[in-house]
């Protein structure tokens, strides 16, 4: 592997995967701290968003919504335009196990659907030599912040 690839920014596919609940700004904060704050810059290529159903409709209003969405606007505000890919396809609302999906996170049963569905995610973007992943914990529930770093591991 070279050894640009030692440096997270220099990957071709860098994603930030994050975990969301009612307050899915915590995405616009992690990525306004990626992009300007971090040296080098991460700039994500793509997001993902983990959530429950009522968080993917919240990200969907705040973040995604044409006109008002904070999202386009940190775009615009950051001069991203078409670098980072973020659409409703990429928030990945967790289901149980009969494939239903979780409106909260109430029980031993939901808890385990929601820890497999984050450790299938890690997998995924892991098995990619040429993918940079950045996880944030900082929202959602605590137990899917826990999970995320469990995958990490």
């Amino acid at each position: 592997m070279p050894n640009d690839f030692l440096i997270p920014a220099a990957y071709p596919r860098r994603v930030l995967l994050a975990v969301t609940g009612l307050s899915p700004q915590v995405v616009t904060d992690t990525l306004c701290h990626l992009c300007r704050l971090r040296q080098p810059a991460f700039v994500p290529t793509e997001i993902h968003l983990v959530t429950i159903a009522e968080g993917a409709r919240h990200a969907e209003l705040t973040l995604l919504h044409p006109s008002q969405g904070r999202f386009h606007r940190l775009l615009t505000d950051f001069d991203l335009a078409g670098q980072i890919t973020f659409d409703s396809s990429q928030i990945h609302v967790l289901r149980d196990s009969a494939g239903l999906i979780l409106e909260d996170i109430r029980s031993d049963a939901d808890t385990a659907a929601a820890a497999d569905a984050i450790t299938a995610l890690f997998s995924d973007f892991t098995a990619n030599a040429d993918c940079a992943l950045h996880v944030s914990l900082a929202g959602g529930r605590k137990t899917l912040g826990y999970y995320f770093g469990y995958a990490h591991t």
